[in-house]
């Protein structure tokens, strides 16, 4: 009963070590673009929360053009959940109404040619493509000029 007692302890604690995971080292230092999977974003443009399972969407405009991007829960660039999308801004809008954005040359996100004139203030449909047979998924928010200011999160924004 003695040797059962030890072996089992000894498998516990071992089961435990295994469990263990390494911690993730996260960047310190923002990218610039053109972004690659895990590097460190600034804040910018409007996020859509989808819960805690899935990576948060990030729509921003970068150099008066339409991006999007998928970022982790460490603010890291993820990988696209899809290969297209689509952006129309309804109301007042000053040239296009509708924009569809592709996979970047650097795959790690989707963009649209067009350029925007400033100021960007428009209110947006987001439209994912369906996937799996499921319905196309939307996305409806305004976006503001404010949101095009970049933020440093590696900056206390307290300070």
């Amino acid at each position: 009963m003695k040797f059962f007692f030890h072996t089992l302890l000894v498998l516990l604690s071992s089961l435990s070590l295994c469990a263990q995971e390494e911690p993730v080292e996260l960047p310190t230092e923002v990218s610039e673009p053109p972004y690659e999977l895990g590097d460190l974003v600034t804040e910018q443009g409007y996020y859509v929360d989808r819960g805690e399972e899935d990576p948060r969407i990030n729509l921003r405009i970068v150099d008066n053009r339409l991006r999007l991007y998928w970022i982790d829960e460490n603010g890291l660039i993820a990988e696209p959940e899809a290969e297209s999308a689509t952006v129309r801004f309804t109301g007042v809008v000053r040239g296009r109404s509708y924009h569809h954005l592709k996979l970047l040359l650097d795959g790690f996100g989707l963009g649209a040619p067009g350029i925007l004139p400033p100021p960007h203030l428009y209110n947006v449909i987001l439209v994912l493509p369906a996937v799996d047979g499921e319905e196309p998924v939307s996305y409806s928010f305004r976006y503001q000029p404010s949101m095009d200011t970049e933020v440093d999160p590696t900056t206390d924004s307290d300070s």
